[in-house]
């Protein structure tokens, strides 16, 4: 069954090769997938930044609007006139006229809070920034924003107040161009839900805002869970371990719960020293196991299949295995089990195991063999003559109608497989079980008696053995029988590679078949000798008989 046995093995190590490729190819695919996620993930968190960067110009533009009111400035002039004490007009008329501004201004630049600062750093007003109402002490003069703007220039920055991102922006206001400025305007817009949603909307980015190692605000796009980005709060405390976070401000992509990919990036600023930053998150397209292939395959790619093609190899590998199975085991199987039934019957007295190959021939062996232990431990032999069986028995004149032998041929060959069946006139009896010996038969022909001079003795027929001797004919006979030894040896190989019974077989019994079948060829043809050889006959060892006339 090499063949068959081969197949299982080539399926094996296709198999095997099969789920090699792909756990490959689904490692191949993760990684490409990952490589692409944090490509996205770098484009969102650049993209981020610069819109907090353009909306941060923006609003420092919407503050002209309020340094170039000239009731503020003056407002601003008379609380800096007055170091001492804060004057409440001046706090009044500067937190109407903030409010007053505040509402001309566009939805999308309108500030959380609003502050003006006078030539001190003292809130002179402010609007949005109800924490701070009526403590007289509140002023934002030590912040550089505020610094640079009451020096005439125009700052943004991030600060963290009370736990909570603000984008700042500061203005100077001037009331005079050859004096320095009055003070000066700061605006605030907090990092709230609502404008992560306007950033994450216009740059399409699922962001979250945290501060302190806590998220403050979170959006997403359409078709994102925004409430996956509530898994980074477990993940601020370990970012002050990145090398790449702390030197370069910005994490590489970071795989969190199943196929969330995040970035992770400092806000710049007076926030850097707070750990104020914002992430951004994408789902990555991961496969995460070899069925996934299957499982997330759309209709355009299963329509990408060819169909014919994968069922042909499918059918092909199966029809390749029925047939060596068939080959090398229904049908050896089938005439194995047609023997045993021939063999149960009574047809045939032994299994042949020639016929058969592999382990069928040893168990038609052993079969033999049992069956032949069993019938001797029954008081029997297994046949009553076991090379008989084998040879055939011979007739008194075995027919010879299936060979031919020329007159002119100096020798012929005949198949003593050929005469198993005996002749119609002469049928052998079947063998009978051993029984006590026979008395030696009397002489059937006794000569006449002669008349000794003191004793009458009754003289047999002389053996043929012994007339041999007499008239020189015991060279010729010598001569037949001087290899029949050997051919005994190797007709008892034959039968044992052949896996038949031996036990039964005797050079005695061999030798009387022979010598039946020699006289009958010697009487027939008129040979002086006959050469037995042994070959194989239907899977059995035979014996042919070849005449020798010279």
């Amino acid at each position: 069954m090499i063949a068959s046995r081969l197949w299982y093995v080539v399926l094996g190590i296709a198999t095997a090769f099969l789920v090699f490729a792909l756990y490959v190819g689904t490692s191949m695919y993760d990684r490409a997938a990952k490589r692409v996620m944090s490509e996205g993930l770098n484009g969102d968190a650049q993209v981020v930044s610069w819109y907090m960067k353009d909306d941060a110009r923006k609003r420092s533009s919407a503050l002209i609007n309020f340094a170039l009111d000239a009731e503020l400035g003056a407002a601003l002039s008379k609380a800096t006139a007055s170091p001492d004490k804060l004057p409440a007009e001046a706090h009044d008329k500067a937190k109407k006229l903030l409010r007053s501004v505040d509402d001309k201004l566009p939805a999308d630049l309108k500030f959380t809070a609003l502050f003006a600062v006078d030539q001190y750093g003292r809130v002179v007003a402010q609007v949005g920034f109800d924490q701070v109402a009526g403590n007289a002490d509140f002023e934002l003069g030590g912040y550089p924003l505020v610094a640079d703007a009451l020096h005439g220039w125009v700052r943004d920055d991030t600060w963290v107040l009370d736990g909570r991102i603000y984008k700042v922006v500061a203005r100077p206001v001037e009331t005079d161009p050859s004096q320095a400025p009055a003070g000066a305007i700061v605006g605030a817009r907090i990092f709230d839900d609502s404008y992560a949603r306007e950033l994450s909307k216009r740059t399409g980015a699922a962001v979250a805002f945290y501060a302190a190692n806590t998220r403050v605000s979170a959006a997403a796009p359409e078709g994102f869970d925004a409430g996956q980005l509530d898994a980074i709060t477990s993940d601020l405390s370990g970012l002050a371990a990145d090398e790449s976070y702390k030197t370069k401000g910005r994490t590489e992509a970071r795989i969190l719960h199943g196929n969330l990919g995040v970035m992770y990036a400092r806000i710049p600023g007076e926030s850097w020293p707070l750990g104020a930053g914002y992430a951004v998150g994408r789902s990555a397209s991961l496969l995460g196991g070899p069925l996934a292939f299957v499982q997330k395959a759309d209709d355009l790619d299963k329509k990408s299949v060819s169909y014919p093609v994968v069922v042909g190899a499918g059918l092909a590998v199966a029809l390749l295995g029925l047939l060596f199975s068939f080959i090398e085991h229904t049908r050896p199987l089938m005439k194995f089990r047609n023997e045993a039934a021939r063999f149960a019957k009574g047809e045939v007295d032994t299994m042949a195991p020639s016929k058969f190959f592999s382990v069928y021939r040893k168990i038609a062996a052993d079969l033999n063999d049992g069956v032949e232990k069993i019938a001797v431990k029954g008081g029997g032999t297994r046949k009553a003559a076991d090379l008989e069986s084998v040879l055939g028995p011979l007739p008194q004149q075995p027919s010879m109608s299936a060979f031919s032998f020329p007159q002119d041929a100096p020798s012929a060959s005949i198949d003593m497989m050929s005469l198993t069946a005996p002749p119609a006139e002469a049928p052998k009896p079947p063998p009978r079980r051993p029984g006590p010996p026979k008395p030696p038969a009397r002489p059937s022909a006794p000569q006449p008696p002669v008349e000794p001079e003191d004793d009458s003795t009754v003289v047999s027929k002389i053996p043929q053995e012994v007339m041999a001797l007499a008239t020189g004919e015991h060279k010729a006979i010598d001569d037949d029988t001087a290899d029949w030894p050997q051919v005994f040896d190797e007709f008892v190989k034959l039968k044992r590679s052949n896996g038949e019974p031996t036990d039964n077989l005797t050079f005695d019994k061999f030798r009387q078949t022979l010598v039946k079948n020699r006289d009958a060829l010697v009487a027939r043809h008129g040979c002086k000798r006959v050469k037995f050889t042994v070959y194989v006959k239907e899977g059995k060892a035979a014996l042919k008989a070849s005449p020798v006339k010279d």
